[in-house]
């Protein structure tokens, strides 16, 4: 390893690996420090009896103008997802009901005439924004009306983030959303400008892919791909500057011009002994729990489809339930059937502490709900992820100026990854093209 690198990468979960490769592909020296033995972070497959469950995402949406180009330079094999991966459904307590993508949303008969006439009208809607930050649901609600707003800002809120609308900050956790309000006054209006502005002829719409082999396939193919770059069991124990180098401590000195920490905002604080970091410390998560729910395809009957999430209507522990083996078939063997169920979230984060057998009671039984039909699984694997899913609320965006302000203060210094600007896959890869344009 040089005697100084141009920049050294700390967390080798799916933001560090991207941002590694994304400068690597940038002609940049770099060196990504894993703590521990495998890639991946969160994303860590199951695979038993037959079952490949993912506990955390399972699916790439492409192609991707920053996730396409990463995935194929580390030659990350994909295969696309059944065509029915589009299908969504939400539950609202009779059954299940679609939810057609884009504007024909307004089709659905989750909403009824009334709600789908104020939200029809929605560019024509002139209302302020409040001076004050806004809640997800309050900001979908002044838009497209109290039935409507409801409905998208908690399944919204639930798919994306297992959290509360009502505490969740539209413009932290859905930038796009409030974006397209400030640059056109609605949201109809602003995503017609962007739809406009495409480059003709439009690229093709992303759908969802499957990474052949699983998540962790795909994490161990990222990192093999940095070859010696790449670096397990490096746990990192300070990062503090010499001038305006970084000394990177660990089971060796690691010297660099710059360092991106892709790290949850505690995890990045404890490495960082000689800067003010106590902002940092104590950014909300909601724990979640998943459960896979595994049986032949008589014993849990799943419809065609992505799966469902619970609506507002419903006072129900699931929060949400992928169809895994009905668009990606290779997750259970032939004849069989795979759900993976998401519960706690920030309504409901208690449940993690409860026995497996009661939280399987409860899921089975919504499910039974939900689907229709008898649900009776051979296989259950539960997944507890007690640190859980990073919360963007109301004061979101104000803790993110002391992430500013560090970086300010410490030129060379980066955060990223889902604790900060965006939780998504894609939004990661995208995170990953913009700091290796900010690193010289």
């Amino acid at each position: 390893m040089p005697h100084v690198i141009d920049t050294a990468v700390v967390g080798g979960g799916f933001s560090g690996l991207f941002i590694a490769t994304q400068l690597r592909r940038d002609g940049r020296d770099v060196v990504l420090l894993e703590a521990s033995d495998r890639p991946g972070g969160v994303a860590a497959t199951i695979s038993e009896d037959g079952y490949v469950l993912e506990p955390a995402a399972g699916t790439f949406m492409v192609p991707h103008r920053a996730l396409s180009p990463i995935l194929e330079a580390a030659g990350v094999a994909l295969e696309e997802a059944a065509g029915s991966a589009a299908l969504r459904y939400v539950w609202n307590g009779d059954g299940l009901i679609v939810i057609p993508y884009g504007p024909k949303a307004l089709a659905t008969k989750a909403i009824s005439l009334a709600g789908k006439l104020r939200m029809a009208a929605e560019p024509l809607i002139r209302t302020k924004p409040p001076t004050s930050e806004e809640s997800l649901r309050s900001f979908l609600t002044r838009r497209l009306g109290r039935e409507a707003g409801t409905l998208l800002s908690h399944v919204a809120a639930s798919g994306v983030y297992a959290g509360d609308p009502n505490t969740l900050s539209g413009a932290a956790a859905f930038p796009l959303f409030t974006e397209m309000e400030g640059s056109a006054g609605s949201i109809t209006r602003g995503a017609i400008r962007k739809l406009r502005a495409l480059p003709k002829p439009r690229p093709p719409r992303p759908t969802s892919h499957v990474p052949v082999g699983g998540m962790s396939v795909a994490a161990a193919t990222l990192a093999g791909a940095l070859g010696e770059r790449y670096v397990s069991q490096f746990p990192v124990s300070s990062i503090t500057m010499d001038g305006e180098l970084f000394q990177i401590e660990g089971p060796e000195t690691i010297t660099a011009r710059s360092v991106v920490i892709a790290l949850r905002p505690d995890d990045a604080a404890a490495i960082l002994p000689k800067m003010e970091t106590d902002g940092l410390r104590g950014w909300p998560a909601s724990p979640v729990v998943v459960v896979g729910v595994g049986g032949t395809n008589d014993d849990v009957p799943l419809p065609e489809g992505f799966g469902f999430l619970s609506g507002p209507q419903v006072d129900a522990t699931i929060l949400g339930c992928l169809f895994e083996s009905s668009f990606a078939p290779s997750t259970a063997a032939p004849g069989h059937s795979l759900a993976k169920v998401i519960v706690g979230g920030a309504r409901n984060p208690g449940i993690i502490e409860q026995s497996d057998d009661r939280i399987v009671e409860k899921i089975i039984s919504e499910m039974e709900a939900a689907l229709g039909v008898p649900v009776n699984p051979s296989w259950v694997k539960i997944v507890r992820n007690h640190e859980g899913i990073p919360q963007y609320d109301l004061k979101h965006r104000q803790r993110l100026t002391i992430v500013d302000n560090l970086e300010g203060e410490h030129p060379g210094l980066i955060f990223a990854g889902w604790g900060y600007r965006g939780i998504g896959v894609a939004h990661l890869a995208t995170e990953a093209v913009s700091i290796s344009d900010r690193i010289e």
